[in-house]
């Protein structure tokens, strides 16, 4: 008698539950504050816990607290329906993984079937097409590339060691996913794929990987303007990479929770990561580091630390010439070490003419707004859309010729 699979709501409440950190008695917890009801034993709701990640009932009285505890819409977390009994993978799939995927966020053609090799070979492609072109494009080829990479853990003659290989390369297939469903927008999707690299990092022991997903997921709460659960995640994976994790990737993770900080307005908390971040990167040069963290340079830690410096003049908490410093050296440090990297050139001049802005600099802001809108026009980006929008709101009720000329160059198309 073989066992069913879990269900993929099953699935999801596992990876979410890892994802931040907690175990079922910290999950019991959050479910009974998110029910309204008072702290007292949770042995009794840890148990059914541990049942409904098996699939083995459905937390119906409960779904509501699981969607609050985890920020996270009802509909996105459980399925359309949140059908209780559905157990079934539509792709015949026995693995659980490609659950956490289905359904897709829209019908895509499935590419020719891939190997083992070739998924390792299409996520090394994926890493070097990504600055050229942004999430957009990236997004409608991964999408089908994902599915057919699942596809592989139907095959009977899969060994173990294979096996591994290949939940290796998925993990940071669905990361990279994840990664470029944040920079198109593509909010649900960025959260399945995500859950799905924390799942399959779990699978394989990597808790370096699955920590740098939660860096990522830490990224999109951030994007989606959730602060809170943006510091929150990001600390859960700091710990979480204590027990293991790469200079680059506790590089990455600092930068994540400073971001948060900031955002916050907790000078001191931002200022002490981005150092942290700093000191991190340049102590250990010589790690051997995987391929996902290859984005982690020098570049993107001054780049990062411009980020929240600006956010913390944006809040009128220090005064804007240090953005505007930090923010020149990155983009200057940038165009002479990877200037085929548009998004980021663009994501860089967007925030640097943001900062010239808040030092009462309009032309200079127009001058480099320019140069952003050049790089931004090259690429396909929503992420980079929506920030170079907020700078043109900003630059409206600017008068003067540099900044009338970029507005009716941009709004006239």
């Amino acid at each position: 008698m073989t066992d069913k699979p879990r269900p993929t709501w099953a699935i999801r409440l596992q990876a979410e539950r890892q994802a931040r950190g907690w175990g079922k008695y910290e999950m019991a917890r959050q479910l009974m504050r998110a029910a309204g009801l008072k702290q007292g034993k949770v042995a009794n709701l840890a148990r059914q816990i541990l049942d409904w990640e098996k699939g083995l009932h459905f937390p119906r009285d409960w779904a509501d607290a699981y969607a609050t505890a985890f920020e996270i819409d009802l509909a996105e977390l459980f399925g359309p329906g949140m059908d209780a009994q559905t157990s079934a993978n539509p792709d015949g799939s026995t693995h659980p993984l490609p659950l956490l995927l289905s359904p897709p966020s829209a019908e895509v053609e499935s590419p020719r079937p891939l190997t083992v090799k070739g998924v390792e070979a299409l996520l090394g492609r994926l890493y070097r097409l990504d600055d050229e072109f942004g999430g957009n494009e990236l997004c409608h080829v991964i999408e089908g590339q994902v599915l057919a990479a699942f596809r592989l853990f139907n095959d009977a003659s899969l060994k173990l060691q294979t096996e591994h290989r290949l939940l290796t390369a998925v993990a940071g297939l669905t990361q990279m996913a994840g990664w470029l469903s944040i920079d198109a927008t593509r909010h649900g999707d960025a959260s399945r794929y995500l859950s799905a690299t924390v799942y399959a990092a779990h699978e394989i022991d990597d808790l370096g990987l699955a920590a740098h997903a939660m860096g990522y997921m830490s990224l999109h709460a951030f994007y989606r303007d959730r602060p809170q659960r943006a510091r929150a995640l990001a600390d859960a994976a700091l710990s979480l990479a204590r027990a293991e994790a790469t200079p680059r990737t506790s590089a990455t993770l600092h930068n994540r929770a400073a971001r948060a900080y900031a955002r916050l307005g907790a000078v001191d908390a931002s200022r002490e990561h981005l150092d942290l971040a700093a000191t991190i990167y340049a102590c250990d040069e010589t790690h051997d580091e995987p391929q996902w963290t290859a984005y982690v340079s020098e570049v993107e830690i001054a780049a990062q630390r411009g980020a929240c410096l600006l956010d913390l003049s944006l809040k009128e908490l220090l005064p804007p010439v240090e953005a505007v410093d930090a923010l020149t050296d990155a983009v200057a440090l940038a165009e002479a070490t990877s200037p085929d990297h548009a998004r980021d050139l663009a994501h860089y001049k967007t925030r640097l003419a943001t900062a010239h802005l808040l030092q009462d600099e309009p032309e200079q802001a127009a001058r480099v707004a320019a140069e952003a809108y050049d790089l931004a026009t090259r690429i396909g980006s929503a992420r980079i859309d929506e920030r170079f929008a907020e700078l043109v709101a900003r630059m409206q009720p600017y008068d003067v010729p540099e900044v009338r000329a970029l507005v009716d160059r941009v709004t006239t198309g």
